[in-house]
Parts: C-alpha cells; sequence; structure tokens
C-alpha cells in the first residue's frame, strides 16, 4: 500500500511520486497530497482503519446492445419501467470489467464519462448504464438513473452468467 483515500484526496507516501501515478490520480478525480512517510505508517497500522476505505469491489460496465430498441436509451429508471418493465440483462452487453479504484458510483461515473479506462469499449457513461459492484460474495446492481444511482435487480441467464464466472 503506498497511500490512502480520505474524501477526494488520496494521501500517497512521496516515495511513489511518479507522473504515471499522478495521471492514474487524476482519472479517479483524486487530488493526490505527497507526504513522507505514509508507506512507514500504513505497514506499522498506524493510520485508522476507516481512512483505508472499504476493500476494493470488481466493477463491470454494462450498456444496452445495439440492436434495442432506441427508445430504451438513455431514458430514467421510471420512464423505463412503465414503458419496457424493469431493466432486462438480456437486453445489455458488458463494456468494461476491472478495477477503477473506487466503489463509489458517482467516482466510477466520472471516471467513465470523462476519461474511460484502458479496455473500456463502449460510449461514455450515461443515463441507462448499469454499474455492476462485486466480490466473492457476490454481485451489486446500479441503474444510472436521471440523479444518482438506483439500485436494481440485473438477473443474467446462465450463459451470460457462465461467460462472467469464466472471465473472473
Amino acid at each position: 500500500m503506498v497511500g490512502y483515500v480520505k474524501d477526494s484526496t488520496a494521501v500517497v507516501d512521496e516515495m511513489f511520486q511518479t507522473d504515471e501515478l499522478s495521471r492514474y490520480l487524476a482519472r479517479m478525480n483524486l487530488a493526490p497530497q505527497w507526504e513522507e512517510g505514509v508507506f512507514d505508517r500504513l505497514t506499522a497500522g498506524e493510520v485508522p482503519g476507516e481512512e483505508l476505505g472499504q476493500p476494493q469491489k470488481g466493477c463491470r460496465i454494462w450498456q444496452l446492445r445495439k440492436d434495442v430498441d432506441v427508445t430504451m436509451r438513455f431514458i430514467g429508471y421510471e420512464d423505463l419501467v412503465k414503458k419496457f418493465g424493469e431493466p432486462d440483462a438480456g437486453n445489455y452487453t458488458q463494456v468494461f470489467e476491472g478495477d477503477l479504484g473506487t466503489n463509489d458510483l458517482e467516482r466510477i461515473y466520472a471516471i467513465c464519462r470523462d476519461s474511460p479506462p484502458p479496455g473500456y469499449q463502449g460510449y461514455r457513461m450515461a443515463l441507462s448504464d448499469v454499474v455492476e459492484l462485486y466480490d466473492a460474495s457476490g454481485s451489486e446492481f446500479y441503474y444510472c438513473d436521471r440523479v444518482g444511482f438506483r439500485p436494481i435487480q440485473f438477473n443474467q441467464s446462465q450463459e451470460q452468467a457462465e461467460y462472467i464466472e469464466m472471465t473472473m
């Protein structure tokens, strides 16, 4: 561990200060604060646990397939449910899987909208996209709504689930 996140600041040991890490932190929308001795304090357990954040979850971004009714795209959750029912995983395709350095949905949105990470193969994140946060205990799904995110059920077909399991 080279540092920790507190609010929207990454407190990082100055011995790890590089252009590459600075660019990474900028993509994560984190302001770097370079300090001497952070690494030593972390390894000694001197930094309170709450500042270290939650265990990192994996992230998948799902977007509507190209062949889906165009009127399903870029609409709020309530409108989607009224016209088409709950979000159906069969209408979506995975456009990203990886570690975005955060479990915060708003930060994930900002990253995927402003500066999509390597391997991101969809359009910039927008209304109607689904974010999946997962770990060994399972997955949580969130619909990108007009304001913020809404937790949803997002039942995948057996074929989709098997493909995802194979890629993990």
